[in-house]
């Protein structure tokens, strides 16, 4: 008999933890961080303490209680404290592997603290961005996938043993993994490189959306995973559920929508054009490179968004190449304040520079002072950004990313809100399209799939679900199991 255990993530949107038992093997559907969860014990200046391994996380409920999955450098911290049941990381693995669906951290953050013998299943793009997304930011304990540090941290930062790495095992369309069938299909997100999976053991096929839509620029990938799943005639389908809370009337926006509103707001602006969206969306970001090339502005990207660029064509995303000639690079301060070549020495930093023409290096005084031939992006975590630039009358903010549906991220915003109004940016002009299915096209995806069984996940209103397919659906809690 096959069994799903629901870990994390069945009442929340994010921090999706499904173990999946079937055909004798154990995997893992996403093993993601739980920000809802976790806000309620941490913020920006309060974290888990690294040097106390998992054991922050452990006491205070936020990972699963199961021997034989934690990295053995992290476990030593609570048996020290008496606590035996993780195991001692050096037992047999009691996981044949993650299926990792995409590269967001509420899907693949907290893999930083399985063992680094269960491999992960995903696919080369999401490989791709959270090595290049690790390269660039400083290593944090709880998201470091391929670049985590060993405890206790006692060696020098400059010996390769002071660092570990997960493995992971690119797959694409169909593969056998130790007996188990799994097809890996592309879906459209809001994040290259997401996949929904089809899984067929002795004791039946069950289908994971992971997240998806159907109004994006690859609606396509989508239509033909679930042509896929049909066919398979799944027993039991996973499917998320993070826009239920949607009314009917709510309109949802395409690519092509953001592009026809932000083309408008850009085209009757006359200083300086401000964007923040996240540099993983690929399709937003290309909407945004094409309404500048259209209105004559250069587009300035940090050195961080440049590195990411670089990684997505290296594994030929459709992105254009950093040597583009309407692709600029913006030079913030850093150490000392003056721009000198020592304050840039991080080895992801000069491995940049040495592609990017010096020419087309610019700084906050050079945008000042011809803010009208530019559009930069710039994200609220660089804000401090705006005291450089001071952006003259007639500039504009546009944000288009999700809006705020936590307290922290509602906190957020208001702060995001002081910065614009002491700047001359407010009220900021939100233009966004959701990586996430709307309601009537997640009934539609379940419909067309006609499983036996729908079990909602990533969502506050499963209950939708029952509205529409009655007691064809199944509402689980953390915790819960499911026997097939």
């Amino acid at each position: 008999m096959g069994k799903i255990k629901f870990l994390d993530g069945a009442e929340t949107i994010g921090g999706t933890k499904i173990l999946l038992e079937i055909s004798g093997k154990r995997f893992f559907l996403d093993f993601g961080l739980n920000y809802k969860e976790r806000d309620l014990y941490f913020e920006e200046y309060l974290n888990p303490r690294p040097s106390n391994g998992i054991g922050d996380l452990y006491f205070l409920g936020l990972l699963p209680k199961m021997k034989g999955i934690y990295r053995k450098d992290l476990v030593k911290f609570i048996r020290k404290e008496g606590v035996e049941e993780l195991g001692t990381g050096e037992e047999m693995p009691k996981v044949n592997g993650v299926l990792l669906s995409h590269a967001h951290f509420d899907h693949s953050g907290y893999i930083a603290f399985l063992r680094s013998d269960i491999p992960i299943y995903t696919s080369n793009i999401t490989v791709a961005l959270m090595k290049a997304m690790e390269d660039v930011s400083i290593t944090k304990f709880e998201t470091s996938v391929f670049r985590f540090i060993r405890r206790p941290a006692v060696n020098s930062f400059k010996d390769p043993s002071y660092y570990g790495t997960h493995h992971a095992k690119i797959v694409k369309g169909e593969t056998d993994i130790d007996g188990v069938s799994l097809t890996a299909c592309p879906v459209d997100h809001s994040v290259p490189g997401a996949m929904g999976f089809i899984i067929k053991g002795e004791e039946g096929t069950i289908v994971y959306t992971g997240d998806l839509r159907l109004h994006g620029e690859r609606r396509l990938d989508t239509e033909q995973f679930i042509q896929k799943a049909r066919d398979a005639g799944p027993d039991i389908l996973i499917i998320e559920g993070t826009n239920l809370r949607g009314s009917k009337k709510r309109e949802f926006w395409t690519e092509k929508r953001v592009f026809e509103e932000a083309g408008r707001v850009i085209n009757k602006t006359k200083g300086l054009v401000l964007v923040d969206f996240s540099i993983r969306n690929v399709y937003r970001f290309l909407t945004f490179f094409e309404l500048a090339k259209l209105s004559g502005r250069k587009f300035a990207i940090s050195l961080k968004d440049a590195y990411l660029l670089d990684a997505m064509k290296d594994i030929g995303m459709p992105v254009p190449s950093l040597s583009h000639p309407n692709i600029y690079f913006y030079l913030e301060k850093r150490k000392t304040g003056t721009y000198r070549d020592k304050d840039y020495s991080e080895k992801w930093i000069k491995r940049i520079m040495k592609k990017l023409d010096k020419s087309k290096i610019v700084t906050a005084k050079e945008i000042r002072e011809n803010e009208s031939a530019f559009m930069l992006v710039l994200r609220y975590f660089n804000f401090q950004q705006l005291i450089d630039l001071r952006p003259g009358d007639g500039s504009v903010y546009i944000h288009s990313t999700s809006e705020a549906f936590t307290e922290e991220q509602q906190i957020d915003e208001r702060r995001m809100d002081h910065w614009l109004e002491h700047f001359g940016l407010y009220p900021r002009v939100h233009i966004h399209a959701s990586g996430h299915a709307k309601k009537d096209d997640l009934f539609y995806i379940a419909s067309e799939i006609n499983p036996k069984i729908i079990v909602p996940v990533h969502t506050e209103h499963p209950e939708e679900y029952v509205e529409q397919f009655g007691n064809k659906v199944k509402i689980v809690k953390n915790g819960d199991e499911i026997n097939f």
